[in-house]
């Protein structure tokens, strides 16, 4: 679908469905993202969005359905090719290598690395060692951008649930993505860290990242989306402007037990 500006999706998800056993986990769910947006996707508990990341995302088969991102059917590939494509992923739980420090953590996502190939670290020395100059680099100003530069050392392990969460969203512009899914963000995270995140969400976004988010704290997705899906019982139950929703009499008895 194109959209009033001419604008064709960056995600479309058209008509996806899971089962796990006798339980219809999503059923026959439909969502689309446009480039530049922040999406947001909402729910009561157990309406089936993180597994709709999942489907998206490809860690999880969807039974039925069809998912395009930039312009290509996905629904078959692997995880990692998805992200090497572009889209890219955060857990609820943020998940980080505990025992590796903040630096090295950011360095794993780096993508396409020379030094990962045998012979290249003997017959082509200088541009390994280029390449993890300019990666380093990189993590460094996101890590700078995050507020986590001054811990690059720390072990990943000593970080606050916040911080590891910003280190998870650093780690993940390390891919250079196009599109991040970000599973409740704000979850667990004193109201400080929740307002630096939401800053920086908005910054990237103005430099031209696309989101698409997860999250049970109304006011940040109603502060920080341009438009919201709702999901219950892994159904679409409606989509509309944060003040469309906010006013869904529909949402409010499903989502807010009004």
């Amino acid at each position: 679908m194109v959209d009033s500006h001419g604008r064709q999706p960056l995600l479309a998800a058209n008509a996806l469905s899971k089962s796990f056993g006798g339980i219809r986990a999503v059923d026959n769910a439909s969502l689309e993202v446009l480039p530049g947006s922040i999406t947001g996707l909402i729910g009561p508990n157990g309406a089936g969005k993180t597994t709709l990341f999942n489907l998206l995302c490809r860690f999880v088969q969807p039974d039925s359905g069809q998912i395009i991102f930039d312009g290509v059917s996905i629904q078959h590939l692997q995880p990692h090719d998805i992200a090497q494509q572009g889209m890219v992923r955060t857990f609820q739980v943020a998940r980080v290598l505990s025992k590796l420090s903040v630096m090295e953590n950011m360095l794993l996502a780096a993508q396409h690395q020379a030094g990962e190939r045998f012979w290249n670290v003997w017959l082509r020395s200088s541009t390994v060692r280029q390449q993890e100059r300019e990666q380093r680099e990189q993590a460094s100003a996101i890590l700078e951008s995050v507020g986590l530069a001054h811990m690059a050392q720390d072990y990943a392990g000593a970080l606050s649930g916040g911080q590891r969460k910003l280190l998870e969203i650093a780690r993940a512009l390390m891919v250079r993505p196009k599109l991040v899914l970000l599973d409740e963000p704000a979850a667990g995270v004193n109201p400080t860290l929740i307002n630096q995140i939401c800053d920086h969400i908005l910054r990237w976004n103005q430099e031209g990242l696309t989101f698409l988010i997860i999250e049970h704290n109304m006011d940040v997705v109603m502060s920080l989306c341009d438009r919201v899906w709702v999901l219950a019982e892994g159904r679409n139950l409606a989509s509309g402007t944060p003040t469309e929703i906010q006013q869904n009499a529909q949402v409010l008895e499903a989502y807010l037990g009004q």
